[in-house]
């Protein structure tokens, strides 16, 4: 049970802090590291999607290496692919996350398609073209409305997103995020993106109300990302989409990190005393008093009182739908917890 609520990230024992202050000292110092265990370190940089980043530091066995940048480049194909084939039927998209921490690359690729219509055709395109093999989805994500498969040829997921949500809650129009995207060249290949504030404000979105969890990379991204941005541009993104209190959550726990690898970083510190002469100091530091452990979950009371938080912004607001949804989580999470424990069997697919 102690290994299980380790890897969930429940439980943050002393060791495993340790070796990811070690890890993110490294990464954010650009200090080479010699751990007794290298494998253990590579298997964290891996999950905290920072493996090719970090491979120079720990010296990675070239055949780690390898196939890192292999999967990388089967990420850049399979977007020439799709992405062509969307724009040659018409189909309006922009790449959210997948490009935001190159060299590294996740284990997905994911289209953001905001018009149903165009969701609708995307679906079938792949289904009745590609042939893709369709993933299984959580839950929560069938009410978001995701769509995930393989195509043929590929180990990657290939997703499509009709908003950047959890439960198919409101933070912001993704048609605005469609209208405010950019080409960005990336290993000779023109890719649509989200501007560099759509890319902060998504980050903090996902990290707080999807996935749960903070990676290295988020910390190591979010910091270079915000070097484009206007205090004002990221704060007023952020009241907009009802989200302030994640936002302050986002931030100060980034900070925790800084401060334990002592890293001074003058543009993150203004804007994070922007974000606190605007919204207020952050009324939920009491659930970060835990231990510094990567990927660092974020506390399952936290998470509640931020979507609670959200969803009385959203009822403020007229919103209904969200507020509903954001008022179902802390049974769902509840749900979650159970189900896993039980290895997922008891409602036969994972809630969250």
């Amino acid at each position: 049970m102690l290994t299980f609520l380790e890897d969930v990230g429940i439980v943050k024992t002393p060791r495993r802090e340790a070796e990811s202050i070690l890890l993110a000292r490294a990464m954010l110092h650009n200090q080479s590291i010699h751990p007794i265990n290298k494998e253990r370190f590579l298997t964290l940089a891996k999950a905290n999607k920072v493996l090719l980043r970090a491979a120079q530091l720990l010296d990675a066995p070239a055949l780690v290496v390898s196939k890192a940048q292999d999967e990388a480049a089967e990420a850049m194909k399979l977007y020439e692919l799709m992405g062509s084939e969307f724009q040659k039927n018409g189909l309006s998209f922009v790449v959210i996350k997948s490009f935001d921490s190159l060299p590294d690359m996740g284990h997905d690729l994911d289209f953001l398609v905001p018009d149903p219509d165009e969701f609708s055709k995307a679906h079938d395109l792949l289904l009745d073209k590609f042939k893709a093999d369709p993933s299984p989805l959580t839950h929560c994500d069938k009410l978001l409305g995701k769509f995930s498969c393989f195509i043929p040829g590929f180990t990657h997921d290939f997703e499509i997103y009709p908003a950047i949500s959890q439960l198919g809650e409101l933070h912001v129009e993704a048609s605005l995020l469609l209208k405010g995207r950019t080409i960005q060249t990336v290993e000779g290949q023109r890719v649509w993106v989200n501007s560099d504030p759509d890319r902060a404000l998504v980050k903090v979105i996902h990290a707080m109300f999807r996935h749960n969890f903070l990676k290295l990379t988020d910390v190591v991204d979010f910091t270079r990302i915000i070097q484009n941005c206007s205090d004002e541009d990221l704060l007023n993104r952020a009241q907009d989409a009802g989200i302030q209190e994640a936002f302050l959550f986002f931030v100060e726990t980034l900070h925790r990190f800084l401060q334990a690898t002592r890293v001074d970083n003058t543009r993150f510190e203004q804007l994070r005393q922007a974000a606190i002469g605007r919204f207020g100091k952050d009324k939920f530091s009491v659930f970060r008093r835990d231990r510094l452990v990567l990927p660092y979950r974020i506390p399952t009371l936290a998470i509640i009182m931020l979507f609670l938080t959200k969803g009385a912004r959203a009822a403020a607001r007229g919103r209904l739908k969200t507020t509903a949804l954001c008022l179902a989580t802390p049974p769902l999470l509840f749900l979650d917890f159970v189900n896993n424990v039980f290895g997922n069997r008891l409602l036969l697919r994972r809630i969250w």
